[in-house]
């Protein structure tokens, strides 16, 4: 397989000016002045109607009780209406990015800070991504903090959802003002479930053939840049519903670093295995991959469990029910020169 050249330049440095870019074919659908995201190709029958409305929502747990606004605004106006939410935030926040997953057992890859970054760390990824993050109806991303806890997610449909304590109320409220906004009834921001059903969304991002720039090389940039990590259990293997899988069949791509001897420059491998959780296919990778090449393991640029049928052709005599986990496949491919185990 020919590597193309990855465009995420550096993993820190939050200065970088992204490479990704919107397609310049695509026309923007509009319906009774309210303007959808790029990526939504057809629309509901129905436009939203701009506005806002509020509800209390009691604590679970040791969470605080908050009020939810649901937020909905055309798209010429969703950058400022982030920008006022942004400017309402303390200095440590956490970000969120959610995504539609490969993943055999689950629907949805939810991202969540690791650890908390500086405002204006965050303020400058989302600079830089933020074409991506307005236009791209397959994406939903956000940020959140813990004391006063406060949180503003951009949804898939590129609704506004902003959750805070009491006594910010006031302040979302006067901001929204601000904003133009009134509020309303739900009902009236919310559409129908079969009009939705109606929707049809397309990808985005420019493909250039000299760069790797798809949904995988965005999140990895992001999982960099505001630490975020796969919001699931690493020593376990559940499904969507808590349920334990066992053994399950997974598919790797790894990315490597070289540790000497020959190697040199950059390679990935891609494996696969069959385990019983993420960490427990990350062991036994890695071993592998630093007993029997001249390289060693950085990170998972992918990882997703595959449903048995779908396994590859060279797996066909593979049990439905293997008696231990283990590696089946690993190659090691270079930038330099093609290279296999």
């Amino acid at each position: 397989m020919q590597v193309r050249q990855p465009c995420w330049m550096t993993r820190y440095d939050v200065r970088v000016k992204s490479p990704f870019r919107i397609r310049p074919d695509l026309q923007r659908v509009t319906m009774d002045g309210f303007a959808y995201p790029l990526g939504v190709e057809v629309a509901p029958a129905r436009p939203s109607r701009e506005g806002y409305c509020m509800t209390w929502v009691e604590a679970e747990g040791d969470g605080p009780d908050t009020y939810t606004f649901l937020v909905v605004v055309s798209h010429e106006r969703l950058k400022s209406l982030l920008t006022a939410c942004f400017s309402l935030l303390p200095e440590q926040v956490a970000g969120i990015m959610e995504v539609g997953s490969r993943d055999a057992f689950r629907a949805v890859d939810v991202f969540l800070g690791a650890s908390t970054v500086s405002i204006d760390r965050f303020r400058a990824t989302w600079n830089r991504y933020e074409a991506i993050f307005l236009e791209d109806a397959s994406l939903a991303v956000g940020v959140n903090t813990e004391s006063p806890f406060m949180e503003v997610f951009l949804d898939q449909d590129k609704r506004v959802t902003i959750h805070v304590e009491p006594g910010a109320r006031e302040d979302i409220e006067s901001m929204l003002m601000k904003q133009g906004l009134k509020e309303c009834d739900e009902q009236e921001l919310m559409v129908a479930e079969s009009e939705l059903e109606r929707t049809v969304v397309r990808p985005v991002m420019l493909d250039d053939p000299s760069l790797l720039c798809d949904v995988d090389q965005l999140l990895l940039a992001l999982r960099h840049e505001l630490e975020l990590v796969l919001d699931e259990d690493q020593d376990r293997n559940l499904d969507a519903s808590g349920r334990d899988l066992g053994r399950t069949l997974w598919h790797a791509i790894v990315l490597l670093e070289a540790c000497g001897g020959i190697a040199d420059g950059q390679a990935h491998a891609m494996a696969w295995v069959v385990c019983g959780s993420r960490n427990e296919v990350e062991s036994l990778l890695r071993e592998r991959i630093e007993d029997d090449t001249d390289w060693s393991f950085s990170e998972f640029y992918t990882l997703d469990r595959v449903a048995f049928d779908d396994r590859p052709e060279a797996l066909v005599d593979l049990a439905p029910r293997h008696p231990r986990s283990e590696i089946f496949m690993l190659e090691v491919e270079s930038l330099e020169s093609d290279a296999g185990e």
